[in-house]
């Protein structure tokens, strides 16, 4: 969960929002082992950072889900994220 964070932090631009950091961490984990061999190429590293990032076995499995929490609603699409 925190390589897609980061992930989506570095793609970031001014004004992103919450809801898009979000989305971006859920894409990164999506396409986690879609693309020909997970992150990095191929091999047990990445068969290993695979099931991490997706929190199953290497053929399938759960899946993580990143979440927000926060004391008062607001909507994630509209507030910018300040780093």
């Amino acid at each position: 969960m925190t390589f897609c964070f980061i992930q989506a932090i570095e793609r970031s631009t001014q004004g992103t929002t919450y809801g898009s950091i979000l989305n971006s961490m859920r894409t990164t984990i999506r396409n986690t082992g879609n693309d020909g061999g997970g992150i990095g190429g191929s091999g047990v590293v990445t068969t290993v950072l695979s099931m991490l990032l997706t929190g199953g076995s290497a053929i399938g499995g759960l899946r993580q889900e990143p979440q927000l929490t926060a004391c008062q609603p607001f909507d994630v699409y509209a507030k910018p994220f300040i780093l």
